[in-house]
């Protein structure tokens, strides 16, 4: 069987940059992501969106790609995709980015689906969200010694496969039953997912339609694109 090896990047801006260099950043993404990076109220959502470029740009450039980011487009279900993405041997890419928090991450595949899901741990009423879960796994989030953990688990995994399959909320979370098996069969594919417990006070997970190998992370500071 073959397993595919991924490299994750990921970039954490722990408070605002000046506005030099800020535009100095901005400046490396065409006009119409510039837009809608300074759309953003929030600062946090702002660099989440910039950073989330950065990174894709950093990551195509390293598989071999274009980084320049202008075939960049959208499906009607809202989910980014290159329109344009072969590498040297023919592989098409595809790519997923997640922010939460402070930190944002991009994975890039150029042998299928890829998807990926990052939440800060932080307190949430998670009651409210019992309708998402099966009953197993609400089970095992309540029974748990510390359920928010739990909770997170369950819901990036979710997430990361929702995110891959590209459909969103047409695919309800219940029907994706995040067991010890790091497989899930939904709407006929099977989806891989790894958990990747690399940033403390962080919940983050990765889904494929492949069976995943070795997966590295690289920490890029703001500093350096």
């Amino acid at each position: 069987m073959f397993y595919m090896s991924l490299h994750l990047y990921s970039t954490v801006f722990p408070e605002p940059l000046s506005p030099a260099v800020f535009q100095q950043l901005l400046n490396h993404l065409p006009a119409g992501l510039q837009q809608k990076v300074l759309a953003y109220r929030r600062w946090q959502d702002a660099y989440g969106s910039l950073f989330g470029k950065l990174l894709l740009r950093t990551a195509l450039r390293q598989a071999g790609l274009p980084g320049e980011l202008t075939d960049l487009r959208i499906t009607p279900f809202g989910r980014p995709y290159l329109e344009v993405g072969q590498d040297a041997s023919g592989g098409s890419a595809d790519f997923n980015i997640s922010h939460s928090g402070n930190r944002v991450v991009c994975i890039l595949s150029t042998q299928g689906r890829v998807g990926i899901d990052l939440e800060e741990i932080r307190d949430v009423a998670i009651d409210d969200f019992q309708s998402q879960f099966t009953a197993a796994e609400w089970s095992a989030i309540t029974r748990a010694a510390s359920p928010l953990q739990v909770f997170y688990h369950y819901w990036t995994a979710k997430e990361s496969l929702i995110k891959a399959d590209g459909r969103g909320l047409q695919i309800p979370l219940t029907s994706i039953d995040i067991g010890a098996d790091p497989k899930v069969l939904v709407n006929g594919t099977l989806w891989h997912i790894r958990n990747m417990p690399v940033f403390p006070h962080y919940s983050c997970h990765i889904a494929c339609d492949y069976p995943i190998g070795p997966v590295t992370a690289e920490e890029i500071g703001p500093d350096k694109f």
